[in-house]
């Protein structure tokens, strides 16, 4: 239980924390995009920006590149890939305004850049990007006057030959705090700065800045597929939670019920009619019912057997108390006295009879049903009594050989008890026959041959539990035994299903 518990803490608690780490996660991706955007249209500005300054004649100027920076901007391709990371990098105080200085740019500056801001303004209508074209040094002449940015670490980079990105926050409420990383989203901009190459040097830097796509405008934008896709969830969900009640836990409740209703000793209904769901709940099902069918089944022997041998062992029990009541005086003669020991004695071994007779009903039925047996092998050997197979000797019989001996033993006892010196036992067509040429058994008693202690022989010390036994063994294998009317002797047929 504990274990559960912890397991449902641990889930509630991951659910918040997988939502953050996917809001993270879908935060970088639109970084990341909007980096790679801006780094693709500073290629083509810083392309256009060298084109236009090189055909303009001045002395070079500009910082060289070194080795390793001019191999790779001369090398047939040279991509870049975007690299800001919000898990990772701090965002950076809003931009700072540049810082005034009193030289002035390069004439062949003041010559190309109103072409190159009219071609920001025209893309920006696309693009949404502020672009500043920057001189060798960092500066900006598009104000009243030349101002620096020299001092950024994104300008920096661009004017060692490499690509600046920086995440930086908007506005001038920037105020960071111990959870500035966890609520960043629409509160910054990307700047990135991209060198512009000419004869190896940094001739100058297209200064770039753009929002990215954030988190809530995306879900606006899709919120037609997300609204589809919630409804989709939703019905699925409660598809699910109605299979999984209609398949699982309504048929668990009723297999809990009934098991319960067992377990209480009560006769449930049976759940033959039940809805399982799915085959492992069915098969489970059946075999509840069919255990629940057997105990009560069990249990109704045990009650009518109980009720049977109290009855059964009354009559010995008090003949015996009353004999040796009747020992206990001194005045009885030899004569009595002999007789009541030999009362003792009679009822004594009828009780021990009685019991034996009990204990083999019991293990009956936990004997194993191996099978079939020859019929040859079960005829039992009973004095006085012929027994032979008038069909069927070469035939097996579905039974276990030792139950087939146990059947047909007693079978020969209740023949030879009623008079019988000849008993026949025949099989053919998956019916087995036994008939003995003894008195025969009323056609009122026909009914209750096979009933536990039902005997027509007590005097002679008969039981009742001789054809029980054989009915119990027969149930264990689907079948009974019938007592036919017959004119002659008694007449028992056994069917079996599978000949």
């Amino acid at each position: 239980m504990v274990m559960v518990v912890a397991l449902v803490c641990g889930a509630l608690i991951s659910v918040p924390l997988l939502a953050l780490l996917g809001a993270r996660l879908t935060s970088n991706q639109f970084v990341r995009e909007t980096e790679q955007s801006l780094i693709n249209q500073a290629a083509i500005y810083a392309k256009l920006f060298a084109a236009s300054f090189e055909e303009l004649d001045g002395p070079l100027i500009g910082t060289p590149l070194s080795e390793e920076r001019a191999a790779h901007w001369n090398a047939n391709l040279h991509p870049a890939r975007a690299r800001l990371n919000v898990r990772s990098i701090r965002v950076l105080p809003p931009r700072p305004d540049g810082a005034p200085v009193d030289e002035p740019v390069e004439p062949r500056y003041a010559s190309i850049r109103p072409q190159l801001i009219q071609v920001a303004r025209d893309a920006r209508k696309t693009t949404l990007a502020g672009v500043v074209f920057l001189d060798a040094d960092g500066r900006d002449a598009s104000g009243e006057g030349p101002v620096s940015f020299a001092s950024l670490p994104e300008v920096q980079a661009a004017l060692n030959g490499e690509i600046g990105a920086v995440l930086r926050a908007r506005g001038d409420d920037y105020d960071p705090h111990p959870f500035s990383s966890l609520s960043r989203d629409t509160g910054y901009r990307i700047f990135l700065t991209y060198p512009v190459i000419s004869q190896d040097r940094v001739v100058g830097v297209i200064y770039l800045s753009r929002t990215p796509l954030n988190l809530g405008k995306f879900l606006f934008q899709e919120r037609f597929a997300l609204v589809t896709m919630l409804i989709s969830t939703l019905v699925g969900a409660a598809l699910i939670g109605f299979l999984l009640f209609r398949l699982i836990s309504r048929p668990i409740y009723a297999l809990r019920d009934h098991s319960h209703a067992v377990a209480l000793g009560q006769a449930p209904s049976s759940m033959s009619q039940a809805h399982y769901g799915i085959r492992e709940l069915a098969e489970l099902g059946e075999s509840v019912s069919t255990m629940a069918n057997a105990l009560s089944q069990r249990s109704r022997e045990i009650s009518t057997y109980t009720d049977h041998v109290t009855h059964e062992l009354k009559s010995p029990v008090t003949a015996i108390i009353g004999a040796a009541e009747l020992l206990e005086d001194d005045a009885v003669d030899p004569v009595n006295r002999d007789k009541l020991l030999k009362n003792i004695n009679a009822e004594a071994r009828r009780m021990n009879l009685l019991l034996g007779r009990l204990r083999e009903m019991t293990r009956v039925r936990s004997a194993p049903h191996d099978g079939p047996g020859m019929l040859t092998n079960m005829l039992p050997e009973i004095e006085g009594l012929a027994v032979r197979v008038t069909k069927g000797s070469d035939e097996t019989v579905p039974l276990s050989e030792q139950h087939g001996q146990m059947i047909l033993d007693h079978m020969a006892q209740n023949a030879r008890g009623h008079g019988a010196d000849q008993m026949q036992v025949s099989f053919e067509g998956g019916v087995l026959k036994v008939l003995d040429n003894g008195d025969g058994i009323p056609e009122g008693n026909i009914e209750r041959v096979s009933e536990p202690f039902f005997t027509t022989r007590r005097d002679d010390g008969g039981t009742g539990m001789g054809l029980a036994i054989v009915s119990a063994i027969l149930e264990s294998y689907g079948t009974s035994l019938v007592c036919v009317p017959n004119d002659g002797g008694a007449l028992f047929e056994i069917r079996f299903a599978h000949p």
